[in-house]
């Protein structure tokens, strides 16, 4: 069965498609990142059930596996299209010229561009006010140089006993991500004591029992932290993060 998927948004915690067969438009997918995995799948055209199991197998293939999850909970839905709302698009407008394959691929490339560019901001802001946030707790800070890049360490604190190499994530962090970072860290040659910290807007359920495993196998320090706590010492960037 040729059903195609076609990514109309993202954020750094959910995405959206369109289903296409034969270039028309049979449905629509919604999905959000977190410990689990949710989606909501409505159906616009009758499928059987061994063609629903079909699709669901290429979801969880082509757009969930490589994500690490608790559980994967999705709702189906088999219905139509009644209304699209828009605030630059009348329905008149829609009705007159109903919406392509192609129209959804160019407006998916916009909010790519445009979402990409927000992140992209959105990271360097964050690893800026970071560097602050140590400074704060009485480290030398500074944000971290292309030599790290291999580490994804963004930002790098000192102390006179210690070397926090801190990853920076605007939005979620993963177990997996979290591991490999450690592993990268515990690695890394200095004279202090290397603290591997991260700071994200959630962590995973898991994150503390792995905290504390990681730590016994490299014998090192590792710290979380929240966006809140950054802002609880930086009030004056809320609207910033």
């Amino acid at each position: 069965m040729s059903i195609k998927f076609t990514r109309t948004a993202r954020t750094s915690n959910s995405e959206s498609y369109a289903l296409f067969q034969d270039d028309h438009n049979v449905g629509s997918l919604d999905i959000h990142f977190s410990d689990c995995v949710y989606g909501t799948l409505i159906f616009t055209k009758e499928f059987s059930n061994e063609e629903h199991q079909e699709i669901f197998a290429r979801i969880e293939d082509e757009l969930v596996d490589p994500v690490p999850r608790a559980d994967f909970i999705f709702s189906v839905y088999q219905g139509k299209e009644i209304g699209m709302y828009s605030d630059s698009i009348t329905e008149e407008d829609r009705a007159y010229e109903p919406v392509k394959k192609r129209d959804l691929e160019d407006i998916s490339k916009l909010v790519k561009s445009a979402v990409g560019k927000k992140r992209n901001i959105q990271g360097k802001l964050t690893e800026h006010i970071s560097v602050e946030f140590f400074e704060s707790l009485g480290y030398r800070a500074k944000r971290g140089d292309s030599e790290l890049d291999h580490m994804k360490i963004d930002v790098v604190a000192e102390s006179d006993e210690e070397l926090v190499l801190v990853q920076v994530k605007s939005g979620s962090i993963g177990l997996k991500q979290i591991e490999n970072a450690v592993e990268s860290i515990s690695k890394y040659p200095s004279s202090k004591q290397n603290v591997a910290a991260f700071i994200a807007n959630d962590f995973p359920v898991r994150a503390e029992s792995l905290r504390k495993a990681l730590g016994c196998k490299y014998g090192m320090q590792i710290q979380y932290y929240h966006t809140y706590q950054i802002l609880k010492n930086l009030p004056e960037y809320k609207s910033s993060l």
